[in-house]
């Protein structure tokens, strides 16, 4: 939702989405999102700034129960009107974050010594949002 200047929403930890059944399985559990315990993921905006077609939006990040600020960076589509006479805005945001400060830090060798998961991963939201009403 935006209201007063402000975006904030959550996710659940069950609609992240990969190309492994494998590693989907186990992003579930306590080495990763642990998704019982902690079922959704949570941001909320300080501010919003727009400069044309481009946004940045301060806030707070909440993964596993840990906040940490960020900064989510996009674009912005719209407004539009839709067929239902409803305005609609599209955010496509991005924040890189590293893991470890989510308490997320699982990680296997490789046979040649590197590590299997990169400590700094990017999040990517892509958001739809009509005017309430």
């Amino acid at each position: 939702t935006i209201s007063d200047g402000r975006l904030e929403g959550t996710a659940k930890v069950a609609s992240v989405e990969v190309d492994d059944e494998n590693l989907a399985g186990h992003l579930q559990t306590p080495d990763f999102f642990d998704a019982e315990q902690f079922p959704e993921l949570r941001f909320a905006s300080t501010g919003i700034e727009r400069d044309g077609d481009r946004i940045s939006i301060p806030g707070a990040l909440t993964i596993k129960g840990t906040t940490v600020p960020v900064e989510l960076v996009g674009t912005v589509s719209g407004p539009v009107t839709d067929g239902y006479g409803k305005e609609r805005i599209g955010l496509d945001l991005q924040t890189t974050i590293d893991r470890h400060d989510f308490g997320v830090s699982w990680n296997a060798d490789l046979p040649g010594g590197a590590k299997t998961l990169a400590d700094d991963i990017t999040i990517t939201a892509n958001i739809a949002l009509v005017q309430a009403g």
